[in-house]
Formats: C-alpha cells, sequence, structure tokens
C-alpha cells in the first residue's frame, strides 16, 4: 500500500507490467519528492484557487490555475531531487543518459485506476533530452493538475461556474472520484521509443462494451496522435470466437494525414503522410492478432477490461500504458438509486414470481406491496409455528422473508418455500407444483436450499401430521365460517380524512384479515396435497415420473368442476355467446364504452341479466387482484366492458368461440388458480 501510495497511478499499473511484457525502462519521482518540492508560496496559491473553486472568494477561476501553474513552473528543484535523479538516470542508462531521449509523464492519486481514467487531462512531455530539460519537464508535470483543463475534471466540468455555488454544495460537486484539486502526483520518466506504428487497444468496445469485440486505433510513428484525437486513425475490430482464437471483423482505414516522430536534436515534430500511406492500413492483419492476443494476457493479469497504449518498433510491442476501461462497471443513475429496494443476503439467493405473478403481474403499487408482504409474511410465519414446519421465515432481523419486493415486483424466495415440507418429500413435491408449477429439482439451488434451510421431512412430526390431515378435510367448513365474517366485515379506515390516516389504519386492520389469508394458504396448501396424491397415483401407474404424468394430471385438472377462479374466463365467454345472440355483435362494437355499459346495466334481454349475475359473482375481482390499488371490475367495468365487446365483434360463433379459448388462458394467466 506504501509502494502504491508513492507510486500512484499510471506507475503502478506499468511497473505490473513490467514483470511480464516489453515495458520502456524507466524511474519514478515519487509524491514524496513532490511534497518537499511544495514551497508557502505554492501552498498559498493552490489555497487562493481553491478558495474560488469552492466558492469562497470571487474571482476567475482560469486566471487563478494559471497563476498556481506559473508558480510552480518558476519554483527551483531543490538539489537533492535533482541529484536523486541524475543519478537513477546514470544507473539505468550510463553514462550515455543525456544522449538518450525520454518521455516525462504524470501519475497522481486515482489516475488510471478502475474509478476513472483521466487520460489527457495532465501534460505529457515528449523526447526530452538533458538533465535541464528532465528537471523542467518534472515540474510542468506538476503544474499541469493546475491546468483549467484538469481542474474542471476534477471539479466534474463546473469551472468558472464554481464561484455561483454554494459552500454545501460543493461539497458533493467540488470533487470527481474523490480527487482533490492538489493532489499527490509522482512523474513517471521513461526512455522514449520511436515507434514506427502506435495506437490505443480496448478489450471491449469502447461505446457498447461489448467483451466479446478488440477495438484497435492505430497510426504511423507516435501515439500522441491517437490519444488526443489529431487525427482520424486507423480501426481494426477483432471478434472473440467460442473457442478462444481471435478473427479480424472489420477493417477501417482512417484519414490519418499527419503523425508525429521523434526528433534528432530532441523533442518531436509532426509532419505529414504521404497519399499512399494514408490509404493503406498502418497495421497488417497478423500485427493486430499479435496485439489482440497480447491485450488477452494482459486483460487476464488484471482481470478487467483494459484501455492500452501501445507501440511497435522493429516488430516489437512495446506496451506504454494500461488502465482500466472506467465506464464498463459504471452503475446508471436509476441503478444507484434503487441500489438497496431488495439487499440480496448473499450472491446465491434465489427468486421467483412463482403463483405470485398471477395476481400480482409486474410491478405492483407501494400500497399493494406494504400491505400484501406484512399479512402474507405473518401468515407463513405463524402457520410455520402451528405446523412444526421448520421455521424459515424468521432467520433474519433484517429482512423480510417468503416474500419480498424486488423493483416493485413482489417475488418469493425459492429456498425458504421448497423447504417448507423438507426438501424430498411428497408434501414438499406438491407444494412446489402448486407454488411454482414444476418440482424444482436443479442441482444448484437444491444444494442451495438445503444448505441455508436445511431439507429435515417435517412428515415426522405429530403435530404436522394432525394439522396437516386435519387442513386437508376441514378445509370447506373453514372456508364459509371465514367468507361470513369478511361479508360482515366494516372497513374502518375508509372513514379516515387523510391519505396519512388512512395507510396507518389500512396498516393496523392487517391482522382482521388474517382469517382470510389463513384459509387462502390452507387452500393452496391443500390443494397442494391432493395434487401430490396425484402426482404420485400417476407416477406409480406409469412406472417413472416423465412428461406423460404432468400431461395426464392437467387432463385431470381440465375435468374439475366448480372451480371458482376457472369460471371466471367461462361466465365471460357466456355473457358474450349472449350479446351475439340478442343484437349484433357490430351494434354493440359501435357502442361507446359508457353506452354499452349503460345498456348492459338497464337492459331486459338475457345479455343484461348474465352481465349483471357476472358482476355480482366476479366483480370484486380483476387484473392485479391482490394490489390493493387496483380497481376491481365492479368499481369500474370499462375494462370488462372493452374486453366484450372484442370478444363479441366475431362474426360466427366458431369465430367468437376461438377467441373465448385465447381469452380463457389471458384470464389465467392473471387469476389465482
Amino acid at each position: 500500500l506504501e509502494e502504491e501510495r508513492i507510486l500512484l497511478g499510471k506507475l503502478t499499473q506499468l511497473s505490473q507490467l513490467e514483470k511480464s511484457f516489453i515495458v520502456p525502462k524507466g524511474i519514478v519521482v515519487t509524491t514524496s519528492a513532490y511534497e518537499e518540492f511544495l514551497t508557502p508560496e505554492i501552498h498559498e496559491a493552490v489555497k487562493y484557487l481553491e478558495n474560488i473553486a469552492y466558492g469562497n472568494k470571487e474571482g476567475d477561476l482560469q486566471e487563478a490555475c494559471n497563476k498556481v501553474s506559473n508558480i510552480v513552473e518558476k519554483t527551483l528543484l531543490p538539489k537533492k531531487i535533482c541529484h536523486s535523479i541524475n543519478e537513477d538516470l546514470k544507473d539505468l542508462f550510463g553514462d550515455e543518459v543525456n544522449q538518450c531521449r525520454f518521455a516525462v509523464r504524470s501519475s497522481a492519486t486515482g489516475e488510471d485506476t478502475a474509478a476513472m481514467s483521466a487520460a489527457g487531462q495532465m501534460d505529457t512531455f515528449l523526447g526530452i533530452q538533458g538533465m535541464k530539460e528532465i528537471f523542467a519537464a518534472v515540474k510542468k508535470c506538476w503544474a499541469s493538475q493546475f491546468g483549467h483543463i484538469a481542474v474542471e475534471y476534477k471539479a466534474d466540468g463546473f469551472g468558472n461556474g464554481f464561484n455561483e455555488c454554494k459552500h454545501s454544495e460543493l461539497s458533493l460537486t467540488a470533487k470527481r472520484n474523490g480527487q482533490v484539486l492538489n493532489s499527490p502526483m509522482a512523474v513517471v520518466i521513461q526512455e522514449m521509443v520511436a515507434c514506427e506504428v502506435s495506437g490505443v487497444l480496448f478489450t471491449c468496445d469502447p461505446v457498447t462494451n461489448n467483451p466479446s469485440v478488440i477495438t484497435i486505433t492505430a497510426n504511423f510513428g507516435l501515439g500522441e496522435t491517437v490519444v488526443s484525437g489529431s487525427v482520424e486513425p486507423d480501426t481494426i475490430k477483432l471478434k472473440r470466437t467460442n473457442n478462444g482464437k481471435l478473427e479480424i471483423e472489420e477493417v477501417v482505414i482512417g484519414s490519418k494525414h499527419q503523425r508525429i516522430i521523434m526528433q534528432e536534436s530532441g523533442g518531436t515534430t509532426t509532419e505529414d503522410i504521404d497519399e499512399y500511406s494514408r490509404n493503406e492500413s498502418c497495421l497488417s492483419k497478423e500485427t493486430a492478432q499479435r496485439l489482440g492476443k497480447l491485450s488477452l494476457k494482459i486483460e487476464k493479469y488484471y482481470k478487467s477490461s483494459r484501455d492500452i497504449e501501445w507501440g511497435i518498433l522493429n516488430d516489437e510491442i512495446y506496451i506504454l500504458q494500461s488502465r482500466p476501461v472506467t465506464n464498463v462497471a459504471a452503475e446508471t443513475d436509476n441503478e444507484i438509486k434503487h441500489e438497496f429496494d431488495a439487499p440480496l443476503r448473499c450472491e446465491n439467493e434465489y427468486y421467483s414470481v412463482a403463483n405470485v405473478g398471477e395476481v400480482m403481474p409486474g410491478a405492483t403499487s407501494p400500497l399493494g406491496i406494504d400491505l400484501v408482504i406484512k399479512c402474507f409474511s405473518n401468515i407463513l410465519k405463524r402457520s410455520a409455528k402451528e405446523k412444526g414446519v421448520p421455521d424459515n421465515f424468521l432467520q433474519s432481523k433484517y429482512y423480510s422473508t417468503g416474500l419480498l419486493p424486488f423493483y416493485n415486483h413482489v417475488m418469493i424466495t425459492v429456498a425458504e418455500l421448497m423447504t417448507r415440507y423438507g426438501l424430498d418429500t411428497a408434501a414438499s413435491k406438491g407444494f412446489m407444483i402448486s407454488i411454482f408449477g414444476r418440482i424444482i429439482d436443479d442441482p444448484d439451488i437444491v444444494e442451495y436450499a438445503s444448505s441455508k434451510c436445511g431439507g429435515e421431512d417435517p412428515g415426522q412430526s405429530l403435530m404436522f401430521n394432525l394439522k396437516f390431515y386435519w387442513d386437508l378435510f376441514s378445509y370447506d367448513f373453514g372456508y364459509k365460517k371465514v367468507k361470513k365474517y369478511l361479508d360482515n366485515y366494516h372497513l374502518n379506515y375508509l372513514n379516515t380524512d387523510t391519505a396519512e390516516d388512512c395507510f396507518a389504519a389500512l396498516m393496523k386492520s392487517g391482522s382482521d384479515f388474517d382469517k382470510g389469508i389463513e384459509q387462502h394458504f390452507e387452500g393452496t396448501e391443500s390443494s397442494s396435497t391432493w395434487n401430490m396424491y396425484l402426482f404420485r397415483i400417476l407416477c406409480h401407474a406409469h412406472g417413472r415420473f416423465d412428461t406423460d404424468v404432468y400431461s395426464d394430471f392437467s387432463s385431470l385438472l381440465a375435468t374439475s368442476s366448480n372451480v371458482e377462479s376457472a369460471n371466471v374466463p367461462h361466465a365471460m365467454q357466456e355473457v358474450a355467446f349472449q350479446i351475439v345472440k340478442d343484437i349484433s355483435p357490430e351494434e354493440f362494437r359501435s357502442m361507446s364504452i359508457e353506452e354499452a355499459e349503460e345498456w348492459l346495466q338497464t337492459t331486459t334481454c338475457l345479455s343484461g341479466y348474465k352481465f349483471r349475475q357476472f358482476l355480482k359473482r366476479h366483480g370484486h375481482r380483476c387484473l392485479k387482484e391482490f394490489d390493493v390499488r387496483s380497481i376491481t371490475w365492479e368499481m369500474d367495468a370499462k375494462i370488462l366492458i372493452k374486453l366484450l365487446q372484442s370478444l363479441a365483434l366475431g362474426v360466427s360463433k366458431e369465430e367468437l368461440r376461438n377467441k373465448m379459448m385465447t381469452s380463457v388462458k389471458y384470464f389465467r394467466n392473471f387469476m389465482c388458480l
């Protein structure tokens, strides 16, 4: 950690690369040297800049930036630092160090990390030759972090608008990714490679973040033209195949009218590229694939997508820089806003809409979520205690269990419910079919559920057996008793004056519905039990469990009569058939929704009678009927009328019957079976 603090940014990346890849030699002027270099005059100028940036003083931000930069460049380097730079370079390059040319580059706190790139925000000086020029370049690197562009980048681009912001606002906006204006900065003094071709490589698509595409941009000469965007480079895209190979997907020849090269006398110069070279790719396909393979090794080393600067000289590939692609894992504003809506207790948690999706499809209102989860979770816990089954719903006081919201969709925690009656028991299989529509036997889910909740068979408990069979044979009696109670229930919370009071009263009244919800669960579990017995009989008859068992089971369910939820589409079908008999479907369709409703409510035709009977029996139902915010058909029959108009439009009874079958399938997806 201390080494990384001293080296920082790109130098930390380069020092790691040097162990396995060809990286130009160089030395580091550490952050300790920078801190030793700072004088009271520099500190005072920086403080003045910060006061303007933070809105404590009025002033011109760019002028303040220039003032700090000028003071830094004019301040003499301490002799100790000059001596260390001179000696370290001589140790590395020998007596001919003054004939060598170097790239002098910044390496600031947080720069070129996963949090931020900062590419191009600090200055880089190429082709530097001689100690005097190196010392000056080091100071210019330090000064560049106070340049107007760099300060704006750190301050999230507010620029001169800083002095219009309040100090309280700047506590959040005056920094970008934790970057302060005067951050510790190391400087890299690196051997300059007179590259014939240079460029940038992304191990994923820089626009779409597609990891299967490697994007290479390249130009003749040094890579500054590509990094700065001063020319249109060649672009080569490589495609990763399933067998791990790389294929050339696309080659786009850029205009690349200029290149930057090193001068013999030191420094760099820009020259035009001849027309023939402009029209040719500066990289061969073979070299592009070599680059791609090398980039995959770097990506594997860092375990993240990389933004790599590279250069080629005498057919050798030099890695000049490697930084994370900073926008790959960036979270959207919506993801950040809803980050803690449904915290996962572990990375292997499993959720499912299961049969909840039939009565609360799609997003549910916050009111519906609060009421349903409170009521249902309480009954699940109470039922577990009464039956002596594993109490999976009281494992944490921090999280809702059993039912919980996920992006406003009510979902079931799979592990808790699939182990409610053990893992491999007849009761558990029947229960899973009722809740999830199938027996869950995925090895990963079974292993996780077993380790989390245990897989003991609760059927050995005497309490469980007694309660189990009592519920099985007494359901009808309990249903009638609860129905009578709810029919006479008075909704006291409707007498409140404000929405807040209504909500509080509604939540308090949740326990009033316990009997109804408990009966709902008893019905589900009783149905599950009978399902289990049917499955056991069918499996025994077939000699194995296969798709034929499911098919026969479905056929048996289809023959059931007097099923409340199944009566909804059937009764609707009868109303639509009667409308076709009483008036023409075109006439009914031509009515407005209001006219059609008035006719059905007042007509003496059989259509009106069947419609009114339908509302009397099923008017309390609707789509998303478990969401208390949903409008029932009895409250507003417009949706029901629209559906009837659509169904009645068939020109023949046969066509109408076909549409009705579609309607039956549609409604069975939304009604509680």
